[in-house]
Formats: C-alpha cells, sequence, structure tokens
C-alpha cells in the first residue's frame, strides 16, 4: 500500500531539482511515490527526473506542454494511489524523517491533515528564519484554530502538509488553473471542511528563497491575482461564518487619518469591506459595503 503520494512540479529547476529528489528518495517512510509532473521545462530538468527514474522506481513522470502549476497538480492528483497526499515544490527539500512523521501522527490520530514546520532558506541553502515550528502535537478541530496554528491569513501554503486523499475526492478539491497565489483557495477550504488536524514537532518543510521563482519574480498578472486570491478567501470565510480577524488578512488599501499631526484613525479596505481602528490600534467598527454574494 501506498502511504503518501508526494506531488512535485517541475519547471526549469535543473540547479535545485536533484536536491529535492534526493531529500525524496531519502525518506525514512519507504512506501511513498513521488510524482514529478515536467511543465514543459526548457532546460535539463526532464533529464535529471529521467536519471532518477533509473535510480527510484518509486518515481512517476509526467510530462506536459507548460500549463501552469496547478494544472500540474491536478494532473498529478488524477493518478496518486497514495493514501495521503504531499506537495513538495521543487527547488526546496524537506527532512528526511518528514512524511514519516507526519504520516505516522495523522494516521495514530485519525485525522484529516498532519502539519509540520517550515523553514526559509537563502538560495545556498542556509537557513534564513524559521516561519512555522510546532512544540507539541496537538489536535484542532475548529476551523478558527485551524486557521491560527496554520497561520492561513498570510502563509496559505500546501507544502508543508499532508492530506487525506479520501477527503480531496469527496471534496472534489483541486487546483485553480491560470492563477498565481492558488494555493489561498485550495488551503482555506481543506481546512475548513476536513475534520481533525494534528501539529507535528521537530519536523521541517525547507522553503528556498529562489530568485528566479514564480513567488519570487513580479508581474502585474500575479498582483492581480494576489488581489483576487484575498478577496475570495475573506468572501469564503465571511460566506461561511468563520470567525477569524479579517484585520491579518492584506489589506488592499491601509489609510491613516490625523488630527494636528496625531494619528486618530487608521481604515484598513478591502473592496466590499472596512475595518475602523480608534487611534491606529483599537478597532471600533467594521463596515460592509454591499453583500459579498
Amino acid at each position: 500500500m501506498i502511504k503518501v503520494s508526494i506531488v512535485v512540479p517541475v519547471y526549469n529547476v535543473e540547479e535545485y531539482l536533484r536536491a529535492c529528489l534526493e531529500s525524496l528518495i531519502g525518506q525514512t517512510l519507504k512506501d511513498i511515490e513521488i510524482i514529478c509532473v515536467n511543465d514543459g521545462s526548457t532546460d535539463d530538468s526532464l533529464n535529471i527526473l529521467k536519471e532518477y527514474v533509473d535510480k527510484d522506481s518509486r518515481i512517476v513522470i509526467i510530462d506536459q506542454a507548460n500549463q501552469g502549476q496547478s494544472v500540474a497538480r491536478n494532473n498529478a492528483l488524477k493518478i496518486a494511489k497514495g493514501e495521503y497526499i504531499g506537495f513538495v515544490d521543487s527547488d526546496d527539500w524537506v527532512d528526511l524523517n518528514f512524511f514519516e512523521k507526519l504520516y505516522n501522527e495523522a494516521v495514530k490520530n485519525d485525522c484529516d491533515i498532519a502539519a509540520g514546520g517550515i523553514e526559509w532558506n537563502k538560495n545556498d541553502g542556509e537557513l534564513d528564519f524559521v516561519d512555522i515550528s510546532f512544540k507539541n502535537s496537538k489536535i484542532y478541530t475548529k476551523t478558527p484554530d485551524k486557521y491560527k496554528i496554520t497561520k492561513v491569513a498570510k502563509t496559505a501554503y500546501v507544502w508543508n502538509k499532508i492530506y487525506k486523499k479520501e477527503l480531496l475526492d469527496k471534496l472534489k478539491l483541486d487546483f485553480e488553473p491560470d492563477r498565481y497565489y492558488e494555493d489561498m483557495m485550495f488551503s482555506h477550504r481543506i481546512l475548513h471542511e476536513s475534520g481533525r488536524l494534528v501539529t507535528v514537532p521537530s519536523v521541517f518543510y525547507h522553503y528556498r528563497l529562489n530568485p528566479l521563482s514564480t513567488v519570487n519574480t513580479d508581474s502585474p498578472q500575479k498582483r492581480l491575482d494576489f488581489k483576487s486570491e484575498v478577496l475570495k478567501t475573506i468572501n469564503y470565510v465571511i460566506k461561511n461564518k468563520i470567525k477569524v480577524n479579517l484585520a491579518k488578512y492584506y489589506p488592499q488599501f491601509t489609510e491613516v487619518i490625523k488630527v494636528w499631526g496625531i494619528p486618530i484613525l487608521r481604515i484598513k479596505s478591502w473592496e466590499n469591506y472596512s475595518i475602523y481602528y480608534l487611534f491606529r490600534v483599537i478597532p471600533f467598527m467594521t463596515i460592509s459595503k454591499k453583500k459579498f454574494f
């Protein structure tokens, strides 16, 4: 039985791909499959994948024309056979016991999701800072608690967790194509519509601060997609009456009103929603300008 299917979208990452794959084939959890989706790479990435298939029969290659990370992930999900699903970006890596620890905690506690820590690493692999770190194994069942512990308002990452495939299939949950920041809606939905989540201490996903990665390059389309996805997740939170602090979500506009140079009022605004702060820190009024739906 395959315990975890690991989904790896691959696009022009020849410099980092081997380090990623070494961390996966070296996992202490042996009952895994590694589904690598070559998304139309124009460098040597596909040849590197073929090289590693010869080393490890658990690697499966999907070779497709360039269609973006969402489609790559969705195509991998269609063939995944694992009890749980994990996601790894092809310029990142994970601790060698990452999937074993997450899987064992998920099964032991009958959880839909298990979450590990996140370390951000410089391009050369040196640690930059720890983003998320869990001190102990703890189970969360309420959406606000799950949102808070995973920092979903600002770090809606899919790749430091594993998800029960049965739940993904039941929800028909996948990634919206042709968009940046597709993780945001996926993360909000799976955290809200799942049951139990367990945190797993002392194990980390290592995110590489690659200056050429999709996350670290800018474009007008990225900015538009970011705004759209933030608004979409806020709408989802409001529609489902999830009790979270919306001020923690990225505002589209912030205004400070001063009287004789003294800040009296701060207004955080989204498209149809505003929070007013007295003396910039005390929230005293929330206004929904019109119905979201």
